[in-house]
């Protein structure tokens, strides 16, 4: 028991957390060095994952793609470090709620905690994310046609292309400009009407979906191109992670800067006071 505690204060310690910062650096800087000539090694981890990358791009280059596994490990080892050392500030300042004449102060005085806490869960999320995310690349989708993802079935609607229509730009005649893919989503009983276009991903009973390509690019005079849209359909259980961790991140922001303009209100009044009172005591002696 003695040494699990003592293995417990050491996790904690701030001089830990500043050698697992100073390697991490070092690491990202040979990280740096390897996505800048090694590009191709690492792109496949959006399509593969990291568990199924790490089985065949990641360990058939162990000496290019290394840094990665060990800043893996860093993260998680910053992430004890920072659970024990958050934790122990918890139960200090549970012990000694009793001073606290305020219990709106004392309640307020988690906010730090809370946000360190909410950093970890959104760095679970991105751990359940490289493995357990799901991708399905270059699914092709028809007007009217549908297709099926792990029990959600994606119908294309209508497919509206909008085209440049000015005399300006040259270059951009009759090129595309904008798409708007409306999507039924069905599950079950649950439907779901959406429009799908760049920059905007629909989500659906846990799949991301995202517009990769389309078809037509440019508008002709004559016969009636086929439309189409590819989509990229993610599967990511660690959404949930992120929206929970900066939901309460953003609660512990707030709880932090109101105990501070709490404090400043209550406490910086009273030290104004007593530097007047001080002030006005020195006139009257001299």
């Amino acid at each position: 028991m003695k040494g699990l505690k003592q293995i417990w204060n050491w996790a904690g310690n701030i001089y830990v957390t500043m050698g697992i910062m100073g390697v991490m650096i070092l690491d990202l800087l040979a990280g740096y060095v390897m996505l800048k000539y090694h590009a191709h090694l690492f792109n496949p981890i959006n399509d593969l994952g990291f568990l199924k990358w790490s089985a065949t791009w990641g360990k058939e280059s162990l000496g290019k793609t290394g840094w990665l596994f060990i800043l893996v490990g860093l993260l998680a080892a910053l992430s004890f470090n920072t659970f024990a050392c958050t934790t122990d500030r918890v139960v200090s300042l549970l012990k000694n709620r009793h001073r606290f004449k305020s219990r709106s102060r004392f309640v307020l005085r988690f906010g730090p905690h809370v946000m360190h806490y909410s950093m970890l869960i959104m760095f679970l999320g991105y751990l359940v994310s490289y493995l357990f995310a799901g991708t399905h690349v270059g699914k092709v989708l028809l007007p009217g046609k549908t297709i099926q993802v792990s029990g959600s079935r994606i119908t294309l609607e209508t497919l509206d292309i909008e085209y440049y229509t000015g005399n300006r730009l040259l270059y951009m005649e009759k090129q595309a400009i904008d798409i708007r893919a409306k999507l039924l989503l069905q599950a079950g009983e649950n439907t779901k009407l959406a429009v799908l276009s760049f920059n905007r991903p629909v989500r659906f009973q846990g799949l991301s979906i995202h517009l990769k390509d389309f078809a037509p690019k440019t508008r002709s005079n004559g016969m009636d191109r086929r439309q189409f849209v590819t989509l990229i359909i993610k599967q990511d259980p660690g959404v949930g992670f992120y929206f929970t961790g900066m939901v309460c991140f953003t609660l512990g922001l707030l709880m932090y800067a109101w105990e501070k303009i709490f404090s400043e209100k209550r406490y910086g009044f009273g030290r104004q006071r007593q530097y007047m009172s001080n002030q006005t005591g020195q006139e009257e002696t001299t």
